[in-house]
C-alpha cells in the first residue's frame, strides 16, 4: 500500500461517495469540503494530529459524531483513501506549489462549467480554525490574502456577497485567485517552520512536511475517529463498529 500515491478520478468519486452515504444524523464533509480542510491541516502553522481533525470529517457542525462502517476493511479504505489524498496535497504544495489547484465543485452551467467555491472555502476555514491561534499572526498581516476564502468559507462573507451581488466575471477571477492565495498561504508558514529548526536539520524539514503520514492505523494505534480507543478496539472491529 502505497499511501504517497495520489488519487486516481474514481477514487475520488469512491471518497466522496463514503462521505455521503453516511446515515442522516451524521453531517459529513463532501469532497471538496475535505480537499479544503486537509489543505488547511497541512498548510499551517502547527502539526494538528488525525485525533483532532477527523471528528470534523465527519460532524462538520460539532465535531462529535463518529461514521458506520460496515466493516473493518471500509474502515481501513477510507482511512488509506483519506490519507493518500492528504499526503498528495502536501506533496504538491512542498514540490510542485505552482501545479496546486483547489479540488472545487462544479455548475453544470448547459456545457459551461462554473466552479463552485463555497464548499472548498468553508472546509479551509474549518481547518483553520482548529488552530486559530497559530494562524492569527498571518490572518492579521495578510488579510488580502484571505480575501476569497472569507467571502465563500464564512457567514460574514456570504451576506457581503448577497449585498454586492457580483457578477460571473468576477467570481471567475475570485476562482483564478485562490490557488495563488493558497501558495502564498503555505510558503509563509512552511518558510517559517524552517527557520525554527537548527541549520543541520533544517535541509530535511524543508524537503518534507511534517503533516505526511506513512501508515493506516495498526490494530494497537488510536483510532483516527477520535474516539481514544484502540484501532482494533473501534473502527478495525467489525463488532464494535460506531
Amino acid at each position: 500500500m502505497n499511501l504517497r500515491q495520489p488519487l486516481s478520478n474514481e477514487e475520488v468519486e469512491e471518497l466522496d461517495r463514503i462521505l455521503m452515504d453516511q446515515p442522516g444524523d451524521l453531517d459529513a464533509m463532501n469532497v471538496s469540503m475535505l480537499d479544503g480542510f486537509l489543505t488547511a491541516v497541512v498548510s499551517g502553522p502547527n502539526a494538528i494530529m488525525p485525533s483532532i481533525w477527523m471528528p470534523w470529517v465527519w460532524d462538520v457542525e460539532k465535531g462529535v459524531s463518529r461514521p458506520a462502517f460496515h466493516s473493518d476493511h471500509a474502515a481501513q479504505r477510507f482511512y488509506e483513501l483519506v490519507f493518500r489524498h492528504m499526503n498528495s496535497i502536501s506533496a504538491e504544495l512542498l514540490e510542485s506549489p505552482e501545479d496546486f489547484e483547489p479540488l472545487l465543485l462544479e455548475n453544470p452551467n448547459d456545457g459551461d462549467p462554473i466552479p463552485l467555491l463555497d464548499d472548498w472555502c468553508m472546509g479551509f476555514m474549518k481547518g483553520l480554525i482548529l488552530d486559530i491561534e497559530g494562524w492569527t499572526p498571518l490572518t492579521s498581516l495578510h488579510t488580502d490574502w484571505f480575501t476569497v476564502l472569507r467571502l465563500y468559507g464564512t457567514e460574514d462573507g456570504w451576506e457581503i456577497l448577497t449585498e454586492v451581488s457580483h457578477d460571473l466575471d468576477q467570481h471567475l477571477e475570485y476562482a483564478d485567485q485562490l490557488p495563488h492565495d493558497i501558495r502564498k498561504i503555505h510558503r509563509y508558514w512552511l518558510e517559517r517552520r524552517g527557520k525554527d529548526v537548527t541549520p543541520d536539520k533544517r535541509a530535511s524539514t524543508m524537503g518534507s512536511s511534517p503533516w505526511v503520514l506513512d501508515d493506516v492505523p495498526g490494530e494497537n494505534d488510536a483510532c483516527p475517529c477520535g474516539s481514544g480507543e484502540k484501532f482494533r478496539q473501534c473502527h478495525g472491529s467489525p463488532g464494535r463498529l460506531h
